[in-house]
């Protein structure tokens, strides 16, 4: 952290010793850069089928899932840990972490700004959508949720 004035200084000197460009413009410009040449050189990998564990072709796209990479000896291990943990819902470990921080008063009403009456709705349907489930299964999950409620309150 540095001070505005020291910083402005060494901004305009030139002398700020940044991994990164400090001008956005020129920045982004860069990535932009570095993106559209990694892109053209997938492409062209793409065009000679030269990319490993994946394929390009009038159909589409076509990745090869990747295998399990975790030893036998450390999957047993981590059954073995997770036995031991408690079971804990994630909508309550979600609104446990919502008392200690207080997030979900930003998940306002669009039109009023009002916060969510339901936190616990609310916070199941923002799982809903993290996890891809969808508001019907999520709702049949979840005793005391509808797909409805969670609709009304996702829109």
């Amino acid at each position: 952290m540095v001070p505005a004035e020291p910083f402005a200084a060494l901004l305009q000197a030139g002398e700020l010793l940044l991994a990164v460009e400090p001008n956005g413009e020129r920045y982004l410009q860069q990535r932009l850069a570095h993106l559209t040449q990694q892109l053209e050189t997938v492409n062209r990998l793409a065009a000679a089928g030269g990319l490993s564990d994946a394929s390009l072709t009038a159909a589409g796209l076509k990745i090869t899932p990747l295998s399990a990479a975790v030893p036998d000896a450390a999957q047993a291990l981590i059954y073995h840990v997770a036995r031991l943990l408690p079971h804990v819902k994630i909508t309550d470990l979600l609104l446990e972490g919502d008392e200690w921080t207080g997030f979900s008063r930003h998940f306002t009403h669009l039109k009023t700004g009002t916060p969510a009456k339901d936190t616990a709705l609310l916070l199941t349907t923002l799982l809903a959508d993290g996890l891809n489930l969808g508001l019907t299964k999520m709702a049949e999950s979840c005793p005391g949720s509808i797909p409805a409620k969670l609709s009304w309150l996702q829109a």
